[in-house]
């Protein structure tokens, strides 16, 4: 089935992925009933929308409601009273179904868009369809009506108010100072998905801790969703870059262990196993008989009895190389290259952004506040801890596809570990005209992942790098 072209009741705006309905709802201040024209802004592209007042085109569309985020399921309220007004009390219905029409109509608006052909429809759509707030539509998303909106939205009550909702339910909250967006940033402002670049994709969550699981069981790899992400924040999108590499390394060192600390290790390992079988008795017994045993043999082999006696002389008056003084020799070290433990990862990339109009250099500006204030702690209220700052999500995408670029390396979750902006790269300060803008920016970014990477997180799957 295909929906209808013009999807009335929904208009586009500016941005081709936007679209605006408007909905009469009521609301109560006091004792004080009204109906008021709300406006819907939403984005088929990425199943966020936005509610607001219309205040009659005073300033803007309106006071803003609140916004929702598909990912996760996240409503942010902007202003409380009004929400309250108008989504509580015997208004409490008009949320759900504020929420659930406004769905409809931007799934449906998504399939239109694949069956019309616009550029990176369908990638949008799966999407979508597969983000928290959509998945049960997208499962039947042959039977939405778009049009089934522009109603009153007065409906059935029903027991449980969205305000209770909302106080129960963690995932939505009030803004904050640092709370962060949720949108998109691009450099060049143009979208990089639809011409078909290949691009890098930057996206803030909050820090999850790992606990003291650790232990239990083993990570998907780059297999499903990292359970390290939440919360998402700003997305930034930047061209690819030259001389992009990765470099995977372990560490091994050297280690001794000669015959005589051999010897000793033995005695220690035996007797430490009587020990934990609770034969206490047995273990020092054992510890003596064995002492006596492996010396014993040390110092019955007469080609090297008096370099042991010798070693342990030197030993007994702090002289390490008695033995050689005295003999000619050294005792054998047993030299060997042993694994010591996974090193993690860094990446480093250098942007050069020239904005070219007012818009663009809006653009970089709240890239640079974003990446500042993602990778730096947060206070808590009493100024008692530190938050730890956010971590990253680093992705190559293929533009063709819209996809994570198989043919490039992964990235495990992400910390910013250092970020630069040079003001001035090209050796001079220069601003625009109207627009007290720098001409250019230089961004430098460190990143080190969180996590080390195992042989067991790869497959046999050849259409894919892996990490």
């Amino acid at each position: 089935m295909a929906f209808n072209q013009d999807l009335l009741g929904w208009s586009v705006q500016d941005d081709p992925n936007e679209y605006r309905g408007d909905f009469n709802i009521k609301k109560k201040v006091g004792t004080v009933n009204s109906v008021i024209n709300a406006i819907v802004i939403t984005n088929k592209a990425n199943g966020q929308h936005t509610v607001y007042e219309d205040n009659g085109a005073l300033e803007g569309l309106g006071t803003e409601l609140y916004n929702y985020n598909p990912d996760g399921n996240v409503v942010t309220i902007k202003s409380k009273d009004d929400f309250d007004a108008t989504f509580t009390g015997i208004n409490a219905n008009q949320y759900d179904t504020v929420v659930k029409n406004t769905k409809a109509a931007t799934l449906a608006l998504a399939k239109n868009a694949v069956i019309t052909n616009d550029p990176q429809s369908r990638a949008n759509l799966t999407r979508l369809v597969n983000t928290t707030g959509f998945k049960s539509l997208g499962k039947n998303i042959q039977e939405l009506n778009p049009n089934e909106t522009n109603d009153s939205l007065q409906g059935e009550p029903r027991p449980l108010t969205p305000l209770e909702k909302i106080e129960s339910n963690s995932n939505i909250k009030s803004s904050g100072v640092n709370s962060g967006t949720q949108e998109t940033l691009r450099y060049p402002r143009q979208s990089l998905e639809e011409y078909g670049y290949d691009y890098i994709q930057i996206t803030a969550y909050d820090y999850v801790p790992s606990g003291t699981n650790a232990t239990k069981g083993k990570p998907a790899g780059f297999k499903g969703i990292n359970p390290r992400f939440k919360n998402r924040k700003e997305t930034i999108q930047l061209p690819m870059q030259p001389q992009l590499s990765e470099s995977t390394a372990v560490s091994w060192g050297q280690d001794t262990l000669n015959a005589i600390q051999m010897a000793g290790a033995n005695i220690a390992t035996n007797a430490i196993a009587s020990a934990g079988e609770g034969k206490i008795g047995e273990a020092l017994s054992g510890m003596v008989s064995d002492t006596d045993a492996q010396f014993s043999r040390l110092l019955g082999d007469g080609g090297s009895k008096e370099q042991v006696i010798a070693y342990f002389a030197g030993q007994a008056v702090g002289a390490n190389n008695l033995v050689a003084r005295t003999a000619g020799q050294v005792i054998n070290p047993n030299l060997e290259l042993l694994f010591s433990g996974p090193n993690l990862r860094s990446f480093n990339f250098n942007f050069t952004l020239t904005p070219r109009d007012a818009e663009e250099a809006r653009i970089v500006r709240k890239m640079i506040r974003a990446m500042k204030r993602n990778m730096t702690p947060q206070r808590s209220e009493q100024n008692l801890f530190l938050d730890s700052p956010r971590i990253f999500e680093l992705e190559y995408i293929f533009g063709d596809n819209n996809e994570e670029h198989p043919f490039m390396n992964k990235f495990k979750p992400c910390a910013c570990t250092a970020f630069t902006v040079n003001y001035t790269p090209d050796g001079s300060y220069m601003t625009y005209r109207n627009e007290p803008s720098m001409t250019s920016y230089q961004l430098t970014m460190s990143f080190g992942e969180i996590e080390p990477i195992y042989s067991d997180e790869y497959d046999d799957n050849e259409q894919n790098m892996g990490f």
